[in-house]
């Protein structure tokens, strides 16, 4: 077994960074999208912090639209998952849900969900999204 120890990996190509295997597989690669937000049950809605996410809009009803920076090839060129917690309180409430939207609101650019507790749509204090798949 090697062991790689460098400070910085930098791409030197175009395409999104991967790692291959000695048969020049595709073995894995980074994550390209993620994003912490609050829902507004608790704190005020928007984003704490991201990356590859350009804005999150709040529909109402607990439904929210997550607008990649660069979109990703097609619809169906990656997958994103997600948790959520209805408060910061870890008491009653406290449950990692997430219900996720038809197909339909998957597009090449962005992802629409809707987020609850295990009885009921809720704008959820805290949401975590994270995706993957080729841009």
């Amino acid at each position: 077994m090697s062991t790689l120890s460098v400070a910085t990996i930098k791409n030197t190509g175009s395409g999104q960074m991967v790692f291959r295997d000695s048969s020049n597989n595709i073995v894995g690669q980074l994550v390209q999208v993620w994003v912490n937000f609050a829902g507004g049950n608790v704190n005020s809605f928007g984003i704490r912090n991201s990356n590859g996410v350009s804005s999150v809009t709040d529909h109402g009803s607990a439904e929210f639209t997550v607008t990649f920076s660069t979109a990703f090839a097609s619809d169906s060129s990656y997958a994103c998952v997600s948790q959520s917690r209805e408060d910061n309180n870890g008491g009653i409430g406290d449950h990692n849900t997430y219900y996720p939207r038809t197909l339909s609101y998957t597009a090449a650019g962005s992802i629409r969900m809707r987020t609850g507790t295990t009885s009921a749509a809720a704008d959820n204090d805290q949401i975590w999204v994270v995706c993957v798949g080729t841009q």
